[in-house]
């Protein structure tokens, strides 16, 4: 039997496959990249929120502000949960303004 007419697939149709799916992948691990959250320190927390740390605290305790999480030995809060909570003290705290 000739090159030609064995049954697997040319080379450069191997080849052509492989970068496609490398290629495949590479979108999709982009895609992931843009939907990963931003995380924030401590002293990030303070700065957009302009509370202290035990502020903070005492307001995680009591179920009112955003809970962190751990990874590793770092303790970090998700940037778009943090920034829901200050849009909503945002709300919460602005006078209702009367139409008239």
């Amino acid at each position: 039997m000739s090159q030609a007419g064995h049954w697997w697939p040319a080379r450069h149709h191997i080849v052509g496959i492989h970068i496609s799916l490398r290629l495949q992948l590479l979108d999709c691990v982009m895609g992931a990249a843009e939907n990963l959250e931003e995380l924030l320190s401590l002293d990030r927390v303070r700065q957009m929120t302009g509370m202290g740390t035990t502020f903070i605290y005492g307001e995680i305790k009591a179920g009112r502000f955003p809970r962190s999480i751990r990874i590793g030995r770092r303790t970090l809060w998700i940037q778009s949960v943090v920034q829901g909570w200050v849009r909503q003290q945002i709300v919460l705290n602005r006078p209702a303004q009367v139409d008239g």
